[in-house]
């Protein structure tokens, strides 16, 4: 379905996070990594919580950058968000829950329950930047622009919007380029806890099909619920959620390791990627069921 905007006008006022450079990498950046081979599970990994905030009830919107993106994501991409947030796949999220902990550089936690969210509907957005080359800090500022116009829905804490791209759009971050480096990435407009802050996905398509769309794309939503306001850098720090002492999130241990989601509604299944689960300290192993 089609996201259907009423309050436009109030839109144009929104006090929207300022713009800033795009941030400067200091070890990496969150990356899907563009490969093919199962990564290594090392021994002795486990997530460190580091005071921010987690996406409790995530509300997802999917955003076509264009009419040109690939028409099986543009057909698929709303069934699988459908059952995405209201899957096991999210439940065993929970575990990442805020309250009442800590974090190990003695930030007080921010006291949220994660759970099952919802999905708002897929918008094609006529980007003003029409360029097949496009810099973090383009995709940024394209989303605020798109939001002042009324085009997008305006954000929230729980606001996930998840971007897709014709295969000819190449995107930059921090001198790494898509489909050669990276696969896909998640970020906040602002690096800094904000009422209004954006949160985004972007999928870059780098001619892998469907199911690869849905892999790297439950990898980054994932990440967006349990770290979403994520850094650049092998040291996390506040504001960062969960994160591993050396700067890794749920999805990047266990790139590689695939499961299913199957929606007993439609009976579609999905390929989704596993991600790490303090538990019991290591990859997931399960499918998943929606609802």
């Amino acid at each position: 379905m089609r996201f259907r905007l009423t309050l436009a006008s109030l839109l144009t006022a929104i006090a929207l996070p300022a713009l800033a450079a795009a941030p400067q990498p200091q070890g990496h950046y969150h990356l899907y990594q563009f490969h093919k081979s199962v990564v290594p599970l090392a021994a002795g990994q486990t997530m460190e919580y580091f005071g921010g905030s987690v996406t409790s009830s995530v509300n997802v919107v999917a955003v076509m950058w264009g009419a040109n993106v690939p028409s099986s994501t543009v057909k698929g991409i709303g069934g699988f968000f459908q059952a995405l947030v209201n899957s096991t796949y999210v439940d065993q999220l929970t575990q990442y829950s805020t309250v009442g902990i800590t974090g190990v550089n003695g930030k007080p936690g921010t006291n949220q329950t994660i759970g099952r969210g919802t999905f708002s509907g897929t918008i094609t957005i006529t980007p003003v930047n029409t360029s097949t080359h496009l810099s973090d800090i383009a995709i940024r500022k394209e989303l605020v622009g798109q939001i002042r116009a009324g085009n997008l829905p305006r954000p929230s804490a729980n606001l996930l919007y998840m971007v897709y791209f014709p295969q000819n759009v190449v995107i930059t971050l921090g001198g790494s380029r898509s489909c050669v480096s990276f696969g896909a990435y998640h970020e906040a407009v602002s690096g800094k806890p904000n009422k209004n802050n954006i949160f985004y996905g972007v999928m870059p398509d780098c001619g892998g099909g469907f199911t690869s769309i849905t892999d790297v794309t439950s990898h980054e939503f994932a990440e967006a619920i349990t770290d979403n306001i994520p850094t650049p850098g092998s040291n996390p720090a506040y504001p960062q959620a969960w994160n591993t002492s050396n700067g890794s999130e749920v999805g990047d241990l266990c790139e590689g390791y695939n499961g299913s989601l199957n929606d007993t509604t439609t009976n579609m299944s999905y390929t989704v990627q596993e991600v790490f689960l303090n538990s019991t300290g290591a990859c997931g192993t399960g499918n998943f069921t929606s609802p």
